[in-house]
């Protein structure tokens, strides 16, 4: 994900990331899920303090804005520098006084791929452990829900800072605790090689991100109570690359009893996809680490790690920048080089989409969806010359993957799927993409006797041509109408929306079901019977969108 970095005294409103397919088709597998979300409404009033917090570590103090208090750049671990590059997350290194928490920390560095909006603004470094809590709670001793947010960015790129502009409006409407965790990135983060690997007990590397991750939910588990927090009712969600970190941490070993339901938006995980993939076999990405340690002039041998660890920031995202090549090679494999989650047998025992399959994962209540026009962030900044061409590639990608099975997939969405070529291709990829592995999560869920919800969200702000793109719930996941929008039918229609979001989601992180008063009843999903709840104009309860088409890319994919 990636939204403008706002501080407590002035937060600026950002537009939509752009990713250029046709341009550059590798910069758009980098930026899929980096998406933005209006920001809070500037305020010049000056910040009341809030109280003085002890967590692991030392003391913190935040600020109060209206009913919520907020504590920016918590740090839940030790600085990953120098010698702790490329290694586990470390206990967090104790401070005396009381440390300030009322601004956020540097983003972790970031790919600066030609083609793609640069939307992490402000300063970053390899010291960005750190995590942001706002809490409405009065008092400690409260217990209130906590939902724990991981933000998208094809694991190259986003920021814990920028979690819907601010986690303030869900933390009031829902009376949940919210936290937004930062993660290492793209090669500092998900890099592996031989090397590492020897160094490590486990004799694995590359998955120092989702290992971040998992220190973050530790250190809730641990402190959140001085929030006014429940450790035993602790939420996971996440959108696009977010998304695939919490199948991924609802599969990882290593997480079990560290929160108590996931909701999942947009995720990408399954590995054959034509998408971008979400995990990578441990012996893959160390040839590819190999690959780029040699071209920093440190080959295997003695003194390998310690030249690499000496390697400056800029110069290991000099080497991790992807050159662009063929379209149908990119979405046959990975780009390279390619970050992502790492198959290693420790933090990953095999691929998520078979753990779900087999119930090896942590079974706990599922909220899953995915968006009407997720795949209309690959057009919407082509030119009107380049958009047919891009759509022409887009088919042969999808004729190559889905092979004697393309023309039923095709048929199966082009028959309710009205408009141009080019809005046909885009809804044949949003439905491979990410209604399959949406729909995937949830009949596993329901097929494992746990409760499972499935939703797809199809809400359009009139005058959009669009519609509902990769993203485009997260403003109401996070009540940004409610402090952006102007009055009107269309601005009162959009509050109401994002009341009606939020109160599923933060009903869900409460009970483990999303339903509550004065609100559409959402049926928990079922292999029998599929039922989704649409979110939109109109919120309803409908047929599973494209069953049809869905079950012809689960088969090709493995999945069934």
């Amino acid at each position: 994900m990636g939204w403008a970095m706002g501080r407590w005294v002035r937060v600026k409103v950002s537009g939509a990331v752009c990713c250029c397919l046709a341009a550059l088709a590798c910069a758009c597998l980098l930026a899929a899920g980096c998406t933005h979300a209006p920001q809070p409404a500037t305020t010049t009033a000056a910040p009341r303090p809030a109280a003085v917090v002890r967590v692991a570590g030392g003391l913190v103090r935040g600020f109060r804005y209206g009913s919520v208090s907020i504590y920016r750049g918590i740090p839940f671990a030790a600085p990953p520098v120098g010698e702790l590059r490329w290694r586990p997350p470390q206990p967090v290194h104790p401070w005396r006084g009381v440390l300030d928490c009322v601004r956020f920390r540097p983003s972790c560095p970031q790919q600066r791929v030609p083609g793609v909006a640069q939307s992490v603004r402000g300063p970053q470094s390899e010291d960005c452990l750190y995590l942001n809590v706002w809490t409405p709670a009065h008092a400690a001793g409260e217990r209130l829900p906590v939902m724990v947010w991981i933000h998208g960015g094809g694991f190259v790129c986003g920021s814990g800072s920028l979690a819907g502009g601010s986690g303030t409006t869900l933390a009031a409407a829902g009376r949940v605790v919210v936290v937004s965790i930062s993660y290492r990135l793209g090669i500092f983060g998900y890099f592996a090689l031989p090397a590492l690997s020897r160094e490590s007990p486990q004799r694995v590397s590359g998955n120092y991100g989702l290992l971040d991750q998992i220190a973050a939910l530790r250190w809730v588990r641990r402190n959140i109570a001085a929030f006014g927090g429940d450790r035993r009712s602790v939420t996971i969600f996440g959108e696009s690359a977010g998304g695939q970190s919490v199948i991924a941490l609802l599969v990882s070993p290593l997480s079990r009893g560290l929160f108590a339901r996931a909701v999942t938006e947009s995720p990408r995980y399954e590995d054959r996809g034509i998408g971008l993939w979400a995990t990578r076999r441990l012996r893959a990405q160390q040839r590819e680490g190999t690959t780029i340690a040699a071209s920093l002039g440190a080959p295997a041998g003695p003194g390998q790690l310690a030249a690499l660890r000496r390697v400056t920031v800029a110069g290991l995202l000099g080497a991790a920048a992807p050159a662009p090549r063929p379209v149908l090679a990119l979405f046959s494999e990975p780009p390279r080089p390619s970050f992502q989650p790492v198959i290693d047998g420790y933090a990953l025992p095999d691929e998520p989409w078979v753990m779900l399959r087999r119930g090896d994962w942590a079974r706990v209540p599922v909220l899953v969806g995915s968006n009407d026009d997720e795949a209309n962030m690959w057009f919407r900044a082509e030119s009107a010359a380049d958009r047919l061409p891009a759509a022409i590639d887009c088919r042969r990608r999808m004729r190559w993957y889905l092979g004697p099975r393309y023309a039923r997939f095709a048929s199966s969405v082009s028959r309710t799927q009205p408009g141009s070529y080019t809005a046909k291709t885009s809804r044949m990829m949003t439905v491979l993409e990410f209604d399959t592995p949406a729909r995937f999560a949830a009949l596993c869920a329901a097929s494992s006797g746990v409760p499972s919800y499935l939703y797809y969200f199809t809400w359009t702000p009139p005058g959009d041509p669009w519609g509902a793109t990769h993203g485009a719930e997260l403003p109401y996941v996070f009540g940004a109408p409610l402090r952006t929008v102007k009055s009107g039918p269309t601005g009162t229609a959009e509050r109401a929306l994002a009341r009606e979001v939020m109160g599923y989601w933060t009903a869900f992180a409460a009970t483990g079901d999303p339903n509550g008063s004065g609100r559409p009843r959402w049926p928990r999903y079922s292999a029998g019977h599929g039922r989704t709840l649409e979110i939109g104009r109109v919120t309803r309860v409908v047929p599973d969108p494209y069953a049809a088409a869905c079950k012809v890319a689960e088969r090709i994919a493995r999945l069934h």
